[in-house]
């Protein structure tokens, strides 16, 4: 596991500045991330569609839905992130639209792990490191760390920290528990935005 010191787990202060900016109505906030993305999601686009007009209305819906719903949106985490789960889930539906009339086989399309698809590793590196700081207890977070980073058997934790075995798995059981339930939301997000 990384140093939880090096991980982070809120907005940037960019996207934190277009949000607040969006919730105002703020035209150019919105050019501001349509223009600092189009390019990158473009092409992004093209590896699943690979037909340019098809591209074109697929960002132009997401992008168009993305500032209906301005005063609607929760984004924990990054707007690019947010935005390229969209556009995925969108190009995704547009083979299964063709697909349904054409009769494409979706599996002839290269649907490779591409640099967007890679925020979904931080964002359970940053829930982790939340519910570590935030939702849970300094002893539990202590005998979470010391069975993670430090490999000590439970029987080794209670030593140290002059507690029964009980107590120790009753701690790691509760972390494990709010941990499983956070990544499952996280995950559950990001296939359904």
């Amino acid at each position: 596991m990384k140093n939880l010191e090096s991980l982070t787990f809120k907005l940037s202060d960019q996207d934190y500045d277009w949000l607040c900016r969006l919730k105002n109505n703020d035209t150019k906030a919105f050019s501001e991330i349509y223009f600092t993305y189009w390019e990158n999601f473009h092409d992004y686009c093209l590896r699943y569609l690979k037909n340019e007009n098809l591209v074109k209305d697929v960002l132009h819906d997401v992008f168009l839905e993305f500032w209906k719903i301005r005063g609607k949106l929760e984004i924990k985490y990054s707007i690019k992130a947010y935005l390229a789960v969209c556009i995925k889930n969108k190009c995704i539906f547009v083979l299964k639209q063709m697909r349904r009339f054409e009769f494409l086989e979706i599996e002839d399309y290269d649907f490779q792990s591409v640099e967007h698809d890679q925020f979904s590793v931080r964002d359970i590196e940053s829930q982790l490191n939340y519910v570590l700081t935030e939702k849970i207890t300094n002893k539990s977070r202590t005998i979470f760390e010391l069975n993670r980073n430090e490999d000590l058997s439970y029987k080794e934790i209670a030593y140290r920290l002059n507690l029964s075995v009980k107590s120790v798995e009753y701690h790691m059981s509760k972390v494990l528990t709010i941990l499983r339930k956070s990544i499952l939301t996280l995950i559950t997000c990001m296939l359904f935005f």
